[in-house]
């Protein structure tokens, strides 16, 4: 079945207000680790409209590990791919998400997006345990991401990272 990742951003209070009106959807609040005044909510589906006002709405290509319920401390890598590699990057993320990351410790799972209302823009949305697996498995620094983080102007590389906004009501 088609999977689907929106996410939407605002206050807590407003976005708390959204998962509250909405407890049948699969749904995370999270704050972002470099500004404690921006907050994400993200939903995991399988329809690819949202309940948010203004999503940005992905599907999922690709996924390994727990991926049915978001949770966890939560990375992204965003990318700009252009068509003509579109095809090489996508099989280069799967191979290695498939065969590397499964035993990664820490790891719930990884993802890789694609935006829907432009599709030369990608994601990989990671989730983790604890932050600090992460950072262990990222200081290896042989995946895949290494040659698009040496030519990052050419596309658009970029991260950020959200942890959980509360432990109260929320599922890790």
């Amino acid at each position: 079945m088609k999977q689907y990742l929106h996410t939407t951003f605002g206050s807590q209070k407003v976005l708390q207000a959204l998962q509250t009106e909405n407890p049948e959807r699969h749904m995370l609040l999270t704050i972002d680790d470099r500004d404690q005044n921006n907050f994400q909510l993200l939903e995991a589906t399988n329809t690819a409209t949202s309940v948010f006002a203004n999503p940005v709405s992905y599907d999922v290509l690709s996924a390994v590990g727990e991926t049915d319920d978001i949770r966890g401390w939560i990375h992204f890598t965003f990318l700009t791919i252009p068509e003509e590699e579109m095809g090489a990057f996508q099989k280069q993320w799967n191979n290695y998400q498939t065969d590397t990351m499964v035993n990664v410790t820490g790891l719930i799972g990884s993802q890789l997006l694609q935006r829907m209302d432009d599709n030369r823009q990608f994601a990989v949305m990671s989730t983790w345990t604890l932050r600090d697996y992460y950072t262990i498995w990222q200081a290896d620094g042989r995946g895949p991401l290494k040659k698009y983080a040496d030519f990052e102007n050419r596309y658009n590389m970029r991260t950020s990272s959200y942890s959980p906004a509360a432990f109260t009501k929320q599922k890790l």
